[in-house]
């Protein structure tokens, strides 16, 4: 790490390096323009008023934040009022104990606009108007333009700004990287980037109109690394400071006041995957990516190498060194094999375009210059309530399992459409805003004249998050090995344990969680009921479209939030040996001491869960090691090798903890002995001390392996 970059690095994590927002008035006589013009030209005003941070130690610069005065960026949609009133009366707020509003993350095509610039949008938007006859559309398009006019005055602002304090510096080095600043600025990003080091800059400065993932930036940029350093223009060290210093952007756009700050689900993306060529993407830059952010003490962006059939085993074993070294735990895994068959299959997208997905927020997929419509986390756990509390006298006369599943998959497919119908009208709400200061980089909504908000963007998908998955595959499980296959109860007698909630029926309590044929044990029945849960879902989406019509893929996480307790709030008591009220499960995974055949069951179980990829949207497996794997080299090359067959055999994700039990628990009683205790939670990383004591407890809950 150079002194320059380590002078930001301190800053940066003292929170030092936030940007804070400039006050901007407006003409109080623009509510007489078209409303989307109005928007568009108070957004100009706001932007062109904002002040470039540059201190003595900057190279790169142009980022800035929206305060709510306008219709801000499509990640923290400041000032996106009708998405205020959904968070203020749906977030975190189950309703009818079914579905709860929630985030959404999106990537630009960064790619795009380092090769085009912002005059080629400008160039984009005079074509679509020739296309659009209709007045609002035609107004949208203007307001485009003059959205890419501000950020191009926006980088000329930058430009005089780092010129002036280039005057200021007094060190060589420093005064030549601020005039280097200043004049790329005057090119980029208005024009096409032609080095590494603007197309770095181009990145990100549009990040602040965007701030969500930067995506595959080890493909996009790849052909200027390798150009600028084959040339001699272009050192190693010198790129890894450019980057070094991008990642601290992402880092300190967070505030140190906000507890996401130290939380590992910011700014997330990918390196390796196919290539359109078909090889796998993985190469020296990729290295110097991963590098030069491990060697920040940062918990922002976290990354995900995305693995193929074609990646070296070295290169896994590398990156599995890299997350077990990493004290702030910023990497996890995703295989590639279903992933782009998902989008293939499910979304429709051609293979060209499904090999540049990134992974998003917490684990969310999407494609570059797209957004991950989701937004809506549902209680999936309902289905199996539903079925044994409302139709007892029907499943009770079911002659075999085959029987009562059909009942099951009836109520299942109610739940399902009332969770559908909750989304389509959360989004319906939301499409109420229109967005323009990040919809232009997104693809399709330039030609369609349309906000990303309504529908703009071409590359999406839709998202539910199923939560409690797995607990309706064991409570199916228990119900075909208990009623059917060994009848060792009735369903009638099942039904009455359920409805005392187990009171007076603890034997048979007993007897279920000690004996039950638990999903991630790889046996036959759960593995069975697992499919069949999985076919069930595929079938229902087959054909189904959101309202804006966009295809679904099912999630299964739960963010930073609790959705797994607070919808075990509103669901009794299940065959899986829960009680009324607990919490329901979440992820693609086991806890609770369920899965008893050890690591290698586990891994097998979750691979075959997913044949139909239905359940390749925004997706967790946690998993929790024996530190012993993990801190002896030689049991450390076993377990690279267990994670690659997994892969290979079709799972989707993991992420690992290899925190003693014993650590975390005496981390609950004495937790300012514990204050460096990191572990990654659903999809993002944190302190465990920082941690509500609901999701402590499930990771205490969580069974540690070994091979």
């Amino acid at each position: 790490m150079t002194e320059r970059i380590k002078k930001l690095s301190d800053m940066t994590v003292k929170g030092e390096m936030y940007i804070e927002h400039t006050e901007t008035k407006y003409d109080r006589k623009d509510i007489f323009l078209p409303p989307v013009i109005m928007s568009a030209k108070r957004s100009k005003e706001y932007i062109l008023n904002q002040k470039p941070y540059v201190s003595e130690y900057t190279a790169l610069t142009g980022y800035l934040r929206f305060n709510g005065d306008v219709m801000g960026d499509i990640f923290n949609r400041n000032g996106h009022r009708n998405y205020k009133m959904l968070m203020d009366n749906f977030y975190n707020k189950p309703v009818d104990g079914l579905c709860t509003f929630e985030w959404q993350h999106s990537v630009a095509d960064f790619e795009k606009v380092i090769k085009i610039g912002i005059k080629g949008f400008k160039a984009e938007i005079e074509v679509s108007r020739v296309n659009h006859t209709d007045k609002e559309k035609k107004d949208f398009l203007d307001a485009l333009d003059i959205i890419a006019d501000a950020i191009i005055g926006w980088a000329e602002k930058c430009s005089a700004a780092a010129r002036i304090k280039s005057l200021e510096v007094a060190c060589p080095e420093y005064k030549a990287n601020l005039i280097k600043l200043s004049d790329a600025l005057c090119k980029v990003p208005a024009n096409p980037a032609e080095s590494f080091y603007e197309a770095v800059l181009t990145l990100y400065l549009i990040y602040a109109f965007v701030p969500d993932s930067i995506g595959t930036i080890d493909r996009y940029l790849y052909s200027f690394y390798k150009k600028d350093i084959e040339n001699g223009v272009l050192t190693k060290e010198e790129a890894k400071s450019y980057l070094q210093e991008l990642f601290l952007m992402l880092q300190a756009r967070v505030s140190i006041k906000s507890d996401r700050f130290y939380r590992g689900g910011e700014s997330h993306f990918c390196i390796g995957g196919y290539l359109e060529n078909g090889e796998d993407g993985f190469n020296e830059l990729s290295r110097l990516i991963l590098d030069s952010l491990l060697e920040l003490p940062t918990w922002i962006p976290q990354i995900s190498l995305r693995w193929t059939k074609k990646t070296p085993e070295d290169v896994l074993k590398y990156v599995m060194d890299c997350e077990r070294k990493d004290p702030n735990k910023r990497i996890a895994f995703v295989n590639d094999e279903p992933r782009i068959k998902a989008f293939m299959e499910i979304g429709g997208f051609p293979y060209e375009l499904a090999c540049k997905y990134t992974m998003v927020g917490c684990n969310e997929p999407q494609l570059p210059g797209g957004i991950f419509m989701g937004g809506c986390y549902a209680n999936i756990a309902k289905s199996i309530e539903n079925t044994l509390y409302n139709c007892g006298d029907e499943i009770c006369e079911a002659e075999n399992f085959e029987d009562f599943y059909k009942i099951f998959e009836r109520e299942l497919y109610s739940t399902i459409k009332l969770c559908t119908d909750y989304y389509n009208k959360f989004q319906s709400v939301r499409a109420r805003d229109i967005n323009l200061v990040s919809t232009m980089f997104f693809e399709g909504s330039i030609k369609r004249a349309e906000s990303i908000t309504r529908g703009g963007a071409e590359n999406a998908v839709a998202d539910l998050s199923f939560i409690g998955i797995i607990t309706v595959v064991d409570s199916l499980s228990v119900i075909k090995q208990f009623v059917y296959v060994e009848k060792k109860i009735s369903m009638k007698t099942l039904l009455e344990a359920l409805r005392a909630n187990w009171n007076g029926y603890e034997i048979l309590h007993s007897d279920i969680l000690k004996n039950g044929r638990f999903f991630g044990n790889d046996d036959e029945i759960s593995n069975y009921c697992a499919y069949r849960f999985a076919c069930s879902v595929s079938e229902y989406f087959k054909d189904k479209r959101t309202d804006m019509g966009y295809k679904f893929m099912i999630g299964n996480l739960i963010g930073y939030n609790q959705h797994h307790k607070w919808f075990g709030d509103y669901v009794r008591a299940t065959p899986d040996g829960r009680l009324n009220g607990e919490m329901i499960s979440y992820g693609i995974g086991q806890n609770n001491g369920k899965d008893r055949e050890g690591l290698t069951a586990l891994l097998s179980s979750v691979a075959k869960l997913n044949s139909h990829v239905i359940f390749c949207g925004e997706t967790v497996t946690n998993v929790f090691i024996d530190e012993q794997l993990v801190k002896n080299d030689k049991n450390f090359e076993k377990l690279v090798k267990l994670f690659e067959t997994y892969f290979k055999l079709g799972g989707l994700h993991y992420q690992l903890n290899y925190v003693s039990k014993e650590d975390l628990r005496n981390a609950q009683t004495t937790p300012e002995k514990y204050r460096n205790l990191r572990v990654r939670v659903s999809g993002f990383s944190d302190y465990f001390i920082f941690l509500n004591e609901d999701l402590q407890n499930e990771i205490i809950s969580r069974t540690e392996k070994s091979i």
